[in-house]
C-alpha cells in the first residue's frame, strides 16, 4: 500500500533484545534498515547520517526504554524534532497515556514479534511529519 520505507534507530544495551527487536521488525516490515546504538548520545550522529543521506531519506524511528525524563534530559526530544525522527518509547517508567500526549508511539516490554507488527501497522497508518 505504502512505498515509504522505515529507518530504525534501536537504543538498547542489551544484545539479545536488540537482536530479537531487529528480527520482529525484519519480519513486519522486511525493508527496513536498522541500527542498533548501545548509548544514548549516539543517536546525534545516526539522525545527522541519516540526513546527509541523499535521494528519498527514509522515516527515522527512534525505540528507546528510556523514560519520558530521561529522553529530555539527553536532548533526544529536541533531536529528534529537528530531524522529524518519531519516538517509540518501551513500557516501564511511564504510563502509556503519557507517552501518547506526546504524540509517540507506545511499545510494550518485554514485546512479542506480534507486539512489532502492531508497532508496524500503526507506524504505517500514520503519515509521516515531512
Amino acid at each position: 500500500m505504502s512505498d515509504q520505507t522505515f529507518r530504525f534507530l534501536l537504543i538498547e544495551k542489551d544484545l539479545f533484545v536488540a537482536r530479537d527487536m531487529q528480527e520482529g521488525l525484519r519480519m513486519a516490515l522486511p525493508d527496513c534498515d536498522i541500527r542498533c546504538l548501545s548509548l544514548p548520545e549516539d543517536i546525534h550522529g545516526a539522525l545527522a547520517e541519516t540526513e546527509a543521506q541523499n535521494g528519498s531519506a527514509p522515516r527515522v524511528v527512534i525505540v528507546t526504554k528510556l523514560s519520558v525524563d530521561q529522553i529530555d534530559l539527553l536532548g533526544l526530544t529536541d533531536a529528534a524534532s529537528r530531524h522529524r525522527a518519531e519516538m517509540v518509547v518501551r513500557r516501564g517508567d511511564d504510563p502509556p497515556e503519557a507517552v501518547a500526549a506526546r504524540g509517540w508511539f507506545s511499545l510494550a516490554s518485554p514485546f512479542t514479534w506480534d507486539d512489532l507488527s502492531d508497532l508496524a501497522g500503526d507506524l504505517r497508518g500514520r503519515r509521516s511529519a515531512a
